[in-house]
């Protein structure tokens, strides 16, 4: 019974004994055939030559490795105008010619491979019995077959990152079967453009809003319907709105709740200075540069941040100079030396920005210590330097002012003394965290965030007509009501808020798809699925992830991902 079960009948192979040598099981087997057939001259023969043996690699059993001794004859071949004179008996459904495992032990490591690559592949492989190297399961994968998949009738593309920042391909999804189909080596128009010409039927392309797509598929499939994808859109918007917010600082003071006040530290009393000394070459002018009062002794972070804001400052100034009297972005940035979206920023501010004081950091290497620092100093033992001596030694490897900077603030709360008992200061809320408020839904906004968007809206009027907007865009987005799209584009023009006029424009550019996300019920939300799965099989890869056996994968391995 069991035989049976190891042996099925259509392999048509007997059993000659079963043994065990080191932990592996060893079953010997004949073929029953009086005949074979020559591979060549397909001519069938009885006369056998002689017997060898064949040692696969099979399936593991109970825990233990399994091995078929398989006893392999040699016939003449009776056809005298055949090449060979003789011939080995094939044996097609249990191990392939010259290979070194059965056909049903190489199906299981290609779907393991496939699933996990190379490395994490051979590992679980290894305690499952089928032990095998990485570089064989990467051989595996890249003799599979790709699969034979028809060109989609509704096509999703997106692109993704080889190197974040430095290079990219392009993932081609069939939005009906949510299948991969094709992978491309970079994202430029002329490839996505070649691909549609040679796969003719594409009647819809799902894309975002990026200009070489647009004009791929423009000239690629000239009669497809292109869809905007919707995601993108509140995306995008919500950037304008960010954008916005960042020039709007008494907004964002605003936002700031009350009982978040705290005293101002020493750093923050400052007064007015108006000196300056202009130095040749400097683009500079006059400006209001905040200074510490004199009377408060500052540390040497708060120095730092101090010198900072002042040099930011300066760059402030001298980007709103050179640009009022004419230069160009791309001048100002080589004169200099500044990035270019920093330009763009200044440039678009009323005032030097202003950045977040509070921010949520990563646990840092005093962490573990402050609880002992703590312990020490309330034990009466005022000495920084021989806490610090007594932390080196549990351990402590950071610098010493990270030490006396966290004690000076924590411990020496004298300096406070010298401020004012009313004088209070606010932590501004980041345009970026601000922004969500404005696309949220009313409905979903908690208590607090409701109290922060009436006191943004209340601080400036352009705020409270630019959140209507989002709203109406949003509500337009989600109920995929194209009709309203155009009256709202009129109200953004009369608005006259730069940064949404900015993201209609781009709207009107891209109208008939924009329009068509409004109407249509594809979207590129599989496409970035699929591109979310693409990455995860390129970080399990590490550096083994050329395009060639990363396209493989992704499209090869499919059916493995999704096997419902």
């Amino acid at each position: 019974m069991l035989i049976s079960i190891l042996l099925p009948g259509e392999w048509q192979l007997c059993t000659d004994g079963i043994g065990k040598e080191e932990g592996i099981i060893v079953i010997s087997v004949s073929s029953t055939s009086s005949t074979s057939m020559c591979p060549c001259c397909q001519t069938v023969s009885e006369r056998v030559h002689s017997i060898y043996q064949r040692h696969p690699a099979d399936l593991p059993l109970a825990a233990y490795t399994v091995r078929l001794d398989i006893t392999v004859r040699r016939f003449f071949c009776d056809n005298v105008s055949c090449e060979r004179t003789i011939f080995a008996e094939r044996m097609p459904f249990i191990v392939a010619p010259y290979a070194r495992r059965t056909n049903r032990l190489a199906s299981q490591q290609q779907r393991v491979a496939f699933v996990l690559g190379g490395e994490a592949g051979s590992s679980l492989l290894t305690v499952m019995g089928m032990a095998v190297s990485p570089d064989t399961l990467l051989r595996l994968i890249r003799r599979t077959a790709e699969p034979k998949l028809t060109t989609p009738r509704v096509l999703g593309v997106d692109d993704w990152a080889k190197r974040k920042g430095q290079s990219y391909g392009t993932i081609l999804v069939d939005l009906e079967t949510h299948q991969p189909i094709d992978l491309l080596p970079d994202r430029t128009a002329e490839s996505f453009a070649k691909w549609l010409k040679e796969h003719t039927g594409v009647e819809v392309i799902s894309r975002d809003r990026g200009v070489e797509y647009i004009k791929g598929a423009t000239e690629g499939a000239p009669d497809a319907i292109q869809v905007a994808d919707r995601w993108h859109l509140l995306t995008n918007l919500r950037d304008a709105l960010k954008q916005m917010l960042e020039n709007k600082h008494a907004c964002l003071k605003a936002a700031a709740d009350k009982t978040q006040h705290t005293e101002a530290s020493a750093k923050e009393v400052m007064k007015p200075s108006f000196s300056h000394v202009e130095q040749p070459g400097e683009y500079t002018k006059v400006t209001n540069v905040a200074v510490p009062d004199a009377s408060v002794k500052l540390t040497k972070a708060e120095k730092r941040k101090l010198e900072g804001n002042e040099r930011r400052q300066k760059r402030y100034e001298a980007v709103k100079e050179l640009h009022g009297q004419g230069f160009y972005i791309g001048e100002i940035v080589r004169l200099l030396n500044m990035d270019r979206k920093t330009v763009n920023k200044y440039v678009r501010a009323n005032e030097c920005p202003i950045y977040p004081e509070k921010r949520v950091r990563k646990p840092g290497k005093l962490d573990p210590y402050k609880g002992y620092i703590t312990q020490r100093w309330q034990s009466d033992c005022h000495c920084s330097t021989q806490i610090l001596h007594e932390i080196r030694q549990q351990g402590y490897n950071g610098s010493r002012s990270i030490m006396m900077d966290w004690v000076a603030k924590t411990f020496k709360p004298l300096r406070s003394s010298h401020l004012p008992s009313s004088y209070k200061t606010i932590v501004h809320w980041s345009a970026s965290r601000a922004s969500w408020l404005l696309v949220k839904k009313k409905d979903e906004l908690t208590e607090e965030e409701g109290q922060v968007l009436g006191r943004m809206k209340q601080a400036d009027e352009k705020v409270a007509e630019a959140y209507d907007l989002g709203q109406r865009f949003t509500s337009m987005i989600r109920e995929r009501r194209s009709g309203l799209l155009l009256p709202w584009l009129e109200d953004v023009a009369k608005s006259r808020i730069s940064a949404l006029m900015s993201f209609a424009k781009g709207i009107k550019q891209d109208l008939s798809a924009v329009n068509n996300a409004l109407s249509l019920p594809w979207s590129n939300g599989q496409t970035e699925g699929q591109v979310n799965r693409l990455k995860l099989i390129k970080r399990q890869m590490y550096g083994r992830a050329n395009f060639d056996l990363l396209r493989k994968r992704v499209l090869g391995g499919t059916e493995l991902w999704n096997p419902g």
